[in-house]
């Protein structure tokens, strides 16, 4: 009965039908029922269905569905393999109180360039010491080839011993016995034999670290091995999750399975899930699925994302991976004035959650519009209490968005502020500081240049332009 449910469920999940959606739900609690049974036996042998390329082998066969075996009626015992920490190891580390995050990192040879080495620089160099206290990076080797591992590892000892040492990185491995004996006979969403035999093992890769990691820490996130992040991640990462009041997983990436995090209670189930349809889903859908069963119907993507993909190569031979995350952008400011408190306004679209204040807080952020901008457009700083200006820097257009910037503009200083007609304010007595070259204005002179205290700044475009407008920073020094 059970593989019959399975079969039908395998047949109409991408229905998005809710009905199915339930469905899924009461198997998987029907699983888990079963899996509290004793089995007779677990196979634990080695597993000869992993080939030299670390792909698992696929029957000769043109039927599309799964072979009904007697193999299936121990299948829970398969789900609910133990993972033994101390034998996963590849370097013995410390013992750690329980962390805060766990950054999973799977890796495996690629043809063409390697990115693993860069991918852990950034995510080490862009900690803080205390943060990487509280931080295990989990590296997983998914080569089935020993010798490949083995050199891999020695590179990653030579590079980071000090943080191997620590325990800040984990190096592990698992067994072959870990992997499924089960031929593949379905190909699914019209991919090729090698590409779902690539992505089924992909998803048992990935079920082992999710149950390696499952007490490591209070939080698990996903990446890939060619990633590249930015100073301050960590705290932006505690911050968005003290921000979120119900959820199942928060996105800290547009793209994939790159910075996917959930608390590590979910883990096991999450782990279950693509192991029981590894030969079906790939894993960039079955985590949404697992957010559906758990009642997040939505993505919660914190927007700019704080990983962008890096790589060109992909982990399957012969793939060019050209994706980036539209996203992301190094959101850190440069100038980091004193910026006294002010309203901001502005008569631009505001494009998603880039809103205005983000230009002048000192924290990560900046504004973006959506869409271009128009002659006589402004953006609008008002101070809460008049001030003496030393310096005003603005920086607009970012370096993945270096046409967003503003090509022909000014900006003034206004010493009075009033009611206008309609019961708003205007600012008056306007004195221009400054214009906007290749997107910038920078005046560092103006003790000298205005001798009263200011209320307001403005910014106003005196061209119309198609490209939208990122405000990066205004920093104000008084």
């Amino acid at each position: 009965m059970w593989v019959i449910l399975r079969r039908i469920l395998k047949l109409r999940i991408l229905s998005g039908n809710p009905i199915f959606t339930v469905l899924l739900g009461c198997i998987i609690i029907l699983q888990s029922l079963l899996i509290l049974q004793p089995c007779s036996h677990i196979n634990t042998g080695v597993d000869m269905s992993i080939n030299s390329r670390g792909l698992m082998s696929m029957e000769d066969s043109k039927s599309t569905t799964l072979k009904d075996s007697s193999s299936h009626m121990c299948c829970s015992c398969e789900y609910n393999m133990v993972v033994d920490k101390n034998k996963s190891l590849v370097f013995k580390t410390p013992p750690r109180d329980k962390a805060f995050l766990t950054i999973g990192v799977p890796t495996i040879n690629r043809t063409g360039d390697t990115y693993l080495l860069n991918t852990i620089e950034s995510l080490v160099s862009s900690m803080t010491e205390s943060e990487k206290k509280d931080v295990i990076i989990l590296i997983f080797l998914a080569d089935t080839d020993q010798a490949v591992k083995s050199v891999l590892s020695s590179e990653i000892m030579k590079k980071f011993q000090v943080h191997i040492v620590s325990g800040l990185i984990q190096l592990i491995q698992a067994p072959a016995s870990f992997y499924p004996k089960d031929q593949i006979k379905r190909l699914t969403y019209g991919q090729g034999k090698n590409y779902v035999q690539w992505r089924a093992k992909q998803n048992y890769d990935y079920a082992f670290m999710f149950k390696y990691a499952k007490d490591l820490s209070t939080y698990y996130m996903q990446i890939e091995d060619d990633v590249h992040t930015r100073p301050g991640y960590i705290s932006s990462i505690s911050e968005f999750i003290k921000a979120q009041d119900n959820w199942i997983c928060l996105e800290f990436s547009e793209l994939g399975f790159i910075g996917k995090l959930y608390r590590t209670e979910h883990m096991e189930r999450l782990a279950m899930l693509l192991m029981m349809f590894y030969t079906e889903q790939p894993v960039d859908y079955t985590y949404l699925f697992y957010n559906n069963l758990m009642t997040q119907f939505s993505r919660i993507i914190k927007i700019p994302t704080l990983f962008q993909h890096m790589g060109l190569h992909s982990s399957f031979p012969g793939k060019l991976q050209r994706l980036k995350d539209k996203f992301f952008d190094n959101t850190t400011k440069l100038f980091k004035g004193d910026n006294p408190p002010a309203d901001i306004s502005t008569s631009l679209s505001t494009y998603l959650t880039f809103i205005p204040k983000l230009a002048y807080v000192t924290s990560e952020g900046f504004f973006w519009s959506h869409g271009g901008a128009k002659n006589g457009d402004t953006f609008t700083v008002i101070f809460q209490s008049p001030q003496r200006l030393k310096r005003v820097v603005v920086m607009t257009g970012t370096s993945s968005h270096p046409n967003d910037r503003i090509y022909e503009g000014n900006l003034v200083a206004s010493l009075t502020l009033v009611k206008s007609e309609d019961g708003g304010q205007m600012c008056t007595n306007d004195i221009e500081i400054g214009t906007f070259v290749k997107g910038n204005v920078d005046n560092s002179n103006l003790l000298e240049k205005i001798a009263f205290k200011v209320m307001c700044l403005r910014i106003t475009i005196t061209r119309d332009q198609e490209p939208w407008v990122i405000v990066k920073e205004i920093a104000v020094f008084i």
